[in-house]
């Protein structure tokens, strides 16, 4: 299924919202009516009235989509927080997303109306990571302050506050189960924690500097996280073992994904790349080149064909991927300061 929705968070204090419109169709005059009902009867019945309302005689017309590959529009911007945004997440459901911000608020929002549903506070110092559990039961937070918290969505109160970490944590990734959740921090560790018993079960180190980003695969065996040392490493969640160290980026690794086959996994770096990788060998596939400024945050599309990423320093853009060409399909500006977050769904 192609991507729709593009959420960025930057320093400029704003969200922005960038849809695909709904697709277009060209229409000819034909005599032959049953070929265009079977066609019609493969089709929701939202694309139907659409239909209709470009060409009021559609049953005499035979048509064919004139997007053959995601154009995004900026449809919306989200402004209520009083600091730069650091972090962005979507429920799966795509109806609520959740801001992490230098105020040291999170705020959760309608996607449909853009309106502020509620300001969630509790940390002491910025928020520089949101993430969502699967099902959409609760939010992670992490921040400035060293400290995870968890947070109810049906609530929206605080049920668990994480303590372990000696330096900020800057990236929290849940488990597909919604049972383990990892984060990393500038302690340059990582840790797993029980979303039960709000438990530090596992403790990676490796790193020789902070952990900026981490990311867990689907099938919740392996652990990816991006460091400053420049360097991103596999880690084992089953035996807390590392697995092996990728080496190719020439400066610091801000951003790290995993692919939903568990086959590929993508960084960004300060060194203005992207890279895919084979999450089994650690081998290089491609590398991305387009940014003039570093690659801070990155997102994959649930079908893996698709990569969004966010810039900053002198590149305040989003760039859109098709990962099987490794070419660049879109470039969104409307941002004027650093990206920190994207969530493509």
């Amino acid at each position: 299924m192609e991507p729709s929705l593009i959420v960025s968070g930057s320093s400029d204090k704003t969200i922005r919202v960038w849809r695909v419109p709904q697709k277009l169709y060209n229409f000819e005059r034909l005599g032959n009516l049953r070929p265009v009902l079977e066609v019609l009867k493969l089709l929701s019945p939202e694309e139907v009235v659409g239909i209709a309302r470009v060409n009021k005689q559609f049953y005499e017309a035979s048509f064919h989509s004139e997007v053959q590959k995601p154009v995004f529009k900026q449809t919306k911007v989200l402004r209520g927080h009083t600091g730069g945004i650091w972090s962005v997440a979507m429920s799966k459901s795509r109806n609520m997303l959740a801001s992490g911000s230098v105020d040291n608020t999170v705020r959760m929002w309608s996607l449909a109306s853009g309106e502020v549903t509620q300001v969630l506070k509790g940390h002491s110092k910025g928020v520089s990571c949101v993430a969502i559990s699967g099902r959409g039961e609760f939010l992670v937070s992490g921040s400035a302050d060293n400290n995870l918290k968890l947070w109810s969505l049906s609530t929206l109160k605080q049920t668990l506050d994480l303590e372990g970490h000696s330096a900020r944590v800057n990236s929290v990734a849940i488990c597909s189960n919604d049972e383990i959740l990892i984060s990393g921090s500038d302690d340059n560790t990582l840790r797993v924690w029980s979303l039960k018993t709000g438990e530090q079960i596992l403790t990676f180190e490796g790193h020789s500097s902070r952990v900026n980003s981490v990311a867990v695969s689907k099938n919740n065996e392996f652990v990816v996280s991006g460091s400053w040392d420049c360097t991103v490493r596999v880690w084992s969640l089953n035996t807390g073992e590392q697995v092996r160290v990728l080496q190719g980026h020439g400066d610091y690794v801000s951003s790290v994904a995993i692919s939903s086959s568990n086959e590929l996994t993508v960084s960004g770096s300060w060194d203005k790349t992207i890279r895919v990788w084979s999450l089994a060998s650690g081998e290089t596939i491609q590398v991305l080149k387009k940014h003039t400024g570093p690659v801070l945050c990155l997102s994959l599309s649930s079908d893996d064909n698709y990569l969004v990423s966010g810039s900053g320093i002198g590149d305040p853009s989003v760039r859109v991927w098709e990962i099987a060409e490794g070419q660049q399909i879109q470039e969104l500006q409307r941002h004027y300061d650093s990206i920190w977050s994207v969530c493509l769904s």
